[in-house]
């Protein structure tokens, strides 16, 4: 049965989400929201009207990183709307839907550590969430530059960034907007500094579907497009980007350039 079939017979339709502000969270009144869960939400109002499903029930089930392609194959989830690196070796088990943003890996570490180079992490512990792309990008570095990092790798990025807020580690490796939203919800924020240094290529974001779901994809890039091309979305970006949070109080302060938008907006 296939995915659009399950969720016509059931009449309902499971996302996956974690902790991971602005792409996903859960507010202190148990919503789940998030620049991510809303661009999905537009898919299960799409499946409603395509489905014929008015009472269509949407379920939102924690996913932790590790457990993503595993819930999407086991049929536990048929989305994961939150923060997913579109990479080679994942398309090989999952489908990604067309990219909603790009992000880099940076550093976060206390004021003063001065990170201007990879050999400025000779010999340091770096702190890095587990089924990441930046533990990727890590290792790699590692490995090619020679630089005997210890990685300590934590099961979320909130775990990897305390680490480092500890002192279990020099510096945690982190998309750049996860680490500013980190920073900014830490008491001591103004202890912190960002490394203009980045770790590998740019990271193109996407939904992340099971691997046969042809259908669903096409629903899904068919609304990230019409989003995206809305006279309002500038206006929808700056509300997760550069505004209060909702039920958060921090402003991650990272208006929409030029060139993410160009790439946003762009045709696959």
């Amino acid at each position: 049965m296939s995915t659009l079939e399950r969720i016509s017979s059931h009449k309902v339709i499971n996302i996956g989400y974690r902790d991971a502000p602005p792409y996903s969270y859960k507010t202190s009144d148990g919503h789940v929201v998030g620049y991510v869960i809303d661009l999905c939400k537009d898919v299960t109002e799409s499946l409603k009207k395509s489905l014929h499903i008015n009472d269509l029930v949407v379920n939102y089930i924690p996913t932790p990183l590790a457990m993503r392609t595993t819930m999407l194959s086991n049929n536990i989830i048929d989305m994961d709307c939150s923060v997913n690196t579109d990479t080679v070796s994942r398309e090989n088990v999952v489908l990604f839907s067309r990219h909603y943003l790009f992000v880099y890996t940076r550093l976060g570490s206390f004021k003063g550590n001065n990170i201007n180079t990879y050999s400025d992490l000779a010999g340091r512990t770096i702190s890095v969430a587990k089924g990441t792309t930046d533990l990727i990008n890590i290792n790699s570095l590692n490995r090619l530059q020679k630089l005997n990092i210890m990685v300590l790798t934590q099961p979320t990025m909130k775990e990897a960034f305390s680490a480092t807020n500890s002192n279990k580690s020099y510096a945690t490796a982190i998309n750049e907007i996860s680490l500013k939203q980190l920073i900014e919800s830490s008491e001591d924020m103004k202890d912190y500094q960002i490394s203009k240094l980045t770790l590998g290529s740019a990271q193109d974001l996407s939904i992340m579907l099971r691997h046969d779901d042809i259908e669903l994809k096409n629903i899904v890039d068919k609304n990230l497009s019409a989003r995206f091309n809305r006279g309002d979305f500038k206006q929808f970006y700056e509300q997760w980007f550069n505004s209060q949070l909702p039920g958060k109080n921090i402003n991650l302060h990272i208006p929409l350039s030029a060139e993410m938008y160009q790439y946003i907006t762009k045709k696959p």
